[in-house]
């Protein structure tokens, strides 16, 4: 090779490092820049655990109870220490239950055998996922599959599941067995266990997932025939028809939930795409081959606009440029869709990190980035991570930037409070010994209606017009929390605490007087 061409190479290399590290320290600083959110004082920090396939949670099917709930201490400390405080937990995955019921059977994904049921018996495990969620300062939202009964061939199910109990409710389709949204009986049927787990767990959400009308399989159709004839007395057209059985599902599952408990959000975390431009004005410019509207006849445009759910998390599991769906172009376009009836956060592909072939994003900052533009758009309350197992892997340095640049203290939920609440429990009562925070509530008062208590610290000597996420040093269900005190007195600094109770309608209380502590 010649010296003129290996100087060549040489330059071009030369030239490529510097762009490559120009990109990179242009990425690090829009993170570092956006480290709040620019909602103000509240922000989405969700992360969804499933259950089907075992995908989260249980990890296998044979577990004993307390190796169960030794999982689930571990999975929320987990969660929490990202600074995250939203789980959205599939307690639904397929016409089942993780918890007791009378309408469905324990899912199997927490059995081989059905006999093995019994060792659950004296064990609740969505009840001792809100107490443990809840004592961490975590809202749990009861993530459930409608209209899924059998996910595959080899799903196993229990003698009084849906598939045996209700199969006139059922289209087979593809190799699975679905609940037809075109049957108002199946609707009931769907609304009665939203209805059954409302009355029974203090749960803050209900949370259905993408699936209303199956995902497309080649060469088969959707055979709901019988129930368009029988139910269709306005004539519309299939497409219109089966949008039109969707939402009146989603219009009722809304008027349940807010009238069963108002102070419980119901959301929706449906597909990235509503309609490609090509097709309707209205639409994203994206080319998806799967679309909300046209596929899977969920006008979710529609929900929104008519506030028949609280909030969306629209799954954009695509990144920055992508050519069909790009990231950028279809957050802006879910942004604008935003409202005061129903607030809008975006669903993150973190399965995509670090990973080969098709998936394999180019950017290994992609997820950082994505986190930042959501936080700059003042319309876009937060993001929602899918799913947790993924954390429990490398993930290009997320983690690590979570918790030290871009979570750096915790968030309150940015669900709507009720301004019509009449919550007056005065400012709690707070007090410190031996490094440990503790407060109580002037009596009488009724504390049934409390779900967290928020503890905001600052240096002592500053004087903040108003305490920001910046400043919440904890948020528990808990009336104290140990203090991290420095070990070396010469390390130890004084700090101004204060705390406000938190309603379930998510009313804040008057803030308690300043007490200042050395740690």
């Amino acid at each position: 090779m010649s010296l003129s061409r290996l100087i060549g190479i040489m330059r071009f290399l030369f030239t490529l490092l510097l762009s490559l590290l120009c990109i990179y320290a242009i990425a690090q600083q829009a993170i570092s820049s956006y480290t709040t959110p620019s909602s103000g004082n509240a922000e989405m920090r969700g992360i969804w655990v499933a259950s089907i396939a075992n995908i989260d949670w249980p990890r296998e099917t044979r577990y004993d109870v307390e190796s169960l709930k030794q999982d689930i201490d571990e999975i929320v400390r987990h969660i929490k220490s990202l600074k995250l405080n939203t789980i959205f937990l599939q307690v639904r995955p397929a016409s089942d239950a993780i918890y007791r019921s009378s309408i469905e059977p324990l899912t199997s994904y927490m059995w081989e055998h059905e006999s093995d049921t019994i060792r659950f018996e004296s064990f609740d495990a969505l009840q001792y996922w809100i107490e443990t969620a809840h004592r961490n300062g975590l809202e749990l939202h009861a993530w459930m599959n409608p209209f899924r009964a059998m996910p595959s061939e080899e799903f196993r199910y229990a003698k009084r599941h849906v598939i045996n109990q209700h199969p006139e409710l059922l289209i087979s389709y593809g190799g699975k067995k679905i609940l037809d949204p075109g049957l108002p009986e199946a609707r009931k049927y769907v609304l009665s266990v939203v209805s059954d787990v409302l009355r029974r767990y203090d749960v803050d959400g209900i949370h259905f997932d993408d699936y209303f009308y199956p995902y497309p399989v080649a060469g088969e159709s959707f055979d709901d025939a019988a129930s368009f004839s029988k139910y269709n007395p306005d004539n519309l057209s299939l497409s219109d028809w089966r949008r039109s059985n969707v939402t009146a599902f989603i219009s009722d599952v809304s008027k349940v939930v807010h009238s069963l408990k108002p102070w419980v959000q119901f959301g929706v975390s449906p597909f990235g795409v509503w309609r490609n431009i090509r097709d309707d004005e209205n639409g994203s410019q994206s080319r998806a081959g799967i679309t909300n509207y046209d596929v899977l006849f969920a006008d979710v445009k529609l929900w929104a606009e008519q506030g028949l759910v609280d909030y969306l998390v629209p799954q954009v599991y695509w990144e920055s440029g992508y050519e069909f769906a790009d990231f950028d172009v279809l957050t802006k376009w879910w942004s604008e869709q935003a409202s005061a009836k129903t607030l809008m956060f975006v669903g993150h592909a973190v399965f995509k990190i670090n990973t080969q072939g098709p998936k394999h994003w180019k950017n290994d900052k992609e997820m950082q980035m994505q986190i930042a533009k959501v936080r700059d758009d003042a319309n876009l309350n937060g993001s929602v991570f899918f799913s947790y197992r993924q954390f429990l892997r490398d993930l290009n340095g997320l983690q690590d930037d979570m918790q030290n640049i871009i979570y750096t203290s915790f968030a309150r939920t940015p669900f709507k409070s009720f301004g019509s609440e009449k919550w007056n429990i005065g400012s709690p009562i707070i007090r410190e010994q031996k490094g440990v925070l503790s407060w109580s509530l002037e009596f009488p008062v009724d504390t049934t209606n409390v779900r967290f208590y928020c503890v905001y610290r600052y240096p002592k000597g500053e004087t903040p017009d108003m305490l920001g996420p910046e400043h919440i040093y904890a948020v528990t269900s808990d009336s104290h929390i140990q203090l991290s005190v420095a070990t070396r007195r010469s390390d130890r600094r004084k700090y101004v605490f204060r705390v406000s109770a938190i309603s379930k309608m998510r009313s804040e209380s008057a803030l308690s007087k300043r007490i200042v502590v050395k740690m």
